[in-house]
């Protein structure tokens, strides 16, 4: 997801990018609970009926399931934000806070998008000073790195 914003006090821009989260944790708990009531039920019936063996692989089975929605919340909290000022360009990113920050200086720094070296992936966005580059958004969709690309062209140009 791509939101763009202006403080007119500082006269700072700021891109802001995170991936598209489908589903919220609470939802994602909700179906959990839901879908471990019904197999503890279920293996509950089977354990009564002498087939021990199916209650705890029934447990492991919902404590996979468990670390994969772990995992891929994890990975959705994925934020970078993108400042414009006067005289640098600040890329920040990190999950809950600021975990690398990199300053450009505005003059030196060049944001280019290089095509995809294969057909039907996305382009790649990046900001270049000095021989060093950084990529952004790289977790985006096809779909926002062309609303990034607008946006970047809307703030560099304007």
């Amino acid at each position: 997801m791509v939101t763009s914003e202006l403080n007119p006090a500082t006269g700072e821009k700021h891109i802001v990018l995170t991936p598209n989260n489908s589903a919220s944790w609470k939802f994602n708990m909700a179906v959990w609970a839901s879908l471990a009531f019904i197999a503890a039920l279920i293996s509950a019936v089977f354990l009564l009926k002498g087939l021990w063996p199916i209650f705890p692989l029934s447990g492991l089975e919902i404590l996979a399931l468990y670390a994969g929605l772990h995992f891929v919340a994890y990975r959705n909290c994925k934020t970078e934000i993108i400042t414009f000022r006067d005289d640098k360009v600040i890329v920040e990113k990190g999950r809950r806070c600021s975990e690398r920050i990199w300053e450009y200086q505005r003059t030196w720094a060049k944001i280019f998008v290089k095509s995809p070296a294969f057909r039907g992936y996305p382009k790649r966005i990046f900001i270049r000073s000095h021989g060093k580059e950084l990529e952004l958004g790289a977790f985006l969709n096809r779909q926002d790195k062309e609303k990034l690309i607008i946006k970047l062209k809307e703030l560099v140009y304007a």
